[in-house]
């Protein structure tokens, strides 16, 4: 996008942005939008923490003005429709109600604007009014600059466990009660009863220095597709697949789901996931062993107990190009071992299922330490916090 296309798009947000301000002058007093409650993630899906405790809100507090914004064209729209009230993405009626809502919530900063980065810088202004909650997309382990205070202005800053939120609460500089330990929302259905198979998860994250490739061919040779394709396309991987009788699924990052045609699957036992006909946490639940490298998504893995493992093929240029490395590292705190070279993962998957897919020593230790209290009240306690605010 040009620039003066792009502060075109700018000024079109900011003049509907104030028109919906003047109107909610009246609209906020309308049943459709006193005490309102609007809730998303990016706009485009609902999937995540928004969509957990909007969920929540639906079955369990009825009485809360509560609406979700998303685009009509999302896979994921009609699991929305089926709860509650809705918002169209990017429609006056999204503008209207930003205006008016007393609590603004989602899982990524200004997530429930039409424009995030444009909306943030809005807010640094304090043109952004209400309540503005945070419930995050995974807990953090890196350190993020980008979301110190005053970059942005939060009134809750949600953290999923002890350790993230002493460092959060430390070194991010937000006001005193701002920061909270309430759990994840999306984790109160971890520990809920649900089928498992005999599955194991490849889910790697992104690369910011691959994010903005568009051809395929240098995709293709890239370490990242080479390692990962090396792994899922080794003998000894397909042999211990056919030996315990299991199955291994693929899931990409959202920003790299268009590389998914590069990944065929060269084994009857090896599926290729995309994204519009596939949940997250369904895969987290249902798979017995997780290989990740970067990802927080390891977190919801660790809460329910169960065997995963690090493979860090381009560590070093990784935390040299994408984030800098937080309280959390990795071979002293990590959940399973950190491994660089395709056979370390293969010993240890194999070692694994020689073993029942349980978690071993010292990882089960470190995952009870690391989440003091796992529960399934994340959702009651955000929801309390939040009318707390308010």
């Amino acid at each position: 996008m040009g620039k003066l296309r792009r502060y075109a798009v700018y000024a079109g947000c900011i003049l509907r942005y104030f028109l919906a301000w003047f109107v909610g002058l009246f609209a906020r007093f309308t049943p459709a939008y006193k005490d309102l409650w609007i809730l998303a993630e990016r706009g485009v899906d609902a999937r995540d923490n928004a969509y957990h405790l909007f969920r929540h809100l639906t079955q369990q507090h009825p009485e809360i003005n509560a609406a979700y914004v998303i685009d009509r064209h999302s896979p994921d729209y009609q699991r929305v429709c089926n709860l509650g009230r809705i918002i169209q993405h990017g429609s006056f009626r999204h503008y209207l109600a930003l205006a008016c809502a007393k609590a603004k919530i989602s899982t990524h900063v200004m997530g429930y604007a039409p424009n995030i980065y444009l909306f943030t810088l809005l807010d640094r202004y304090g043109l952004i009014q209400g309540k503005k909650i945070f419930l995050q997309h995974g807990i953090i382990l890196n350190d993020i600059p980008a979301l110190y205070y005053p970059k942005v202005h939060l009134d809750l800053f949600v953290c999923g466990a002890k350790p993230e939120y002493e460092d959060i609460s430390s070194r991010y500089g937000y006001p005193q009660g701002v920061v909270q330990l309430l759990g994840l929302c999306r984790y109160d259905r971890l520990l809920k009863e649900h089928t498992e198979k005999r599955q194991i998860l490849l889910m790697p994250t992104w690369r910011a220095y691959l994010n903005h490739c568009s051809d395929m061919e240098v995709f293709r040779e890239s370490e990242y597709y080479r390692a990962l394709s090396g792994l899922l396309d080794h003998p000894r991987f397909h042999a211990l697949l056919e030996q315990y009788d299991y199955e291994a699924v693929l899931y990409l990052h959202q920003e790299f789901q268009r590389f998914t045609p590069l990944f065929s699957g060269n084994h009857p036992r090896v599926k290729i996931a995309d994204l519009a006909n596939n949940d997250v946490q369904e895969l987290l639940m249902e798979s017995k062993l997780l290989i990740t490298d970067y990802s927080s998504v390891f977190f919801d893995f660790a809460y329910m107990e169960k065997p995963l493992v690090f493979y860090q093929f381009d560590e070093e240029k990784f935390f040299a190009t994408q984030y800098r490395r937080g309280y959390f590292q990795y071979r002293e705190d990590a959940f399973g071992p950190v491994c660089t070279h395709k056979n370390d993962v293969l010993d240890f998957i194999q070692d694994r299922l020689e073993n029942g897919m349980q978690v071993s020593s010292p990882y089960r230790e470190r995952i009870q330490a690391f989440f003091a209290d796992r529960s399934t009240d994340n959702c009651a306690r955000t929801v309390a916090a939040i009318r707390a605010l308010l």
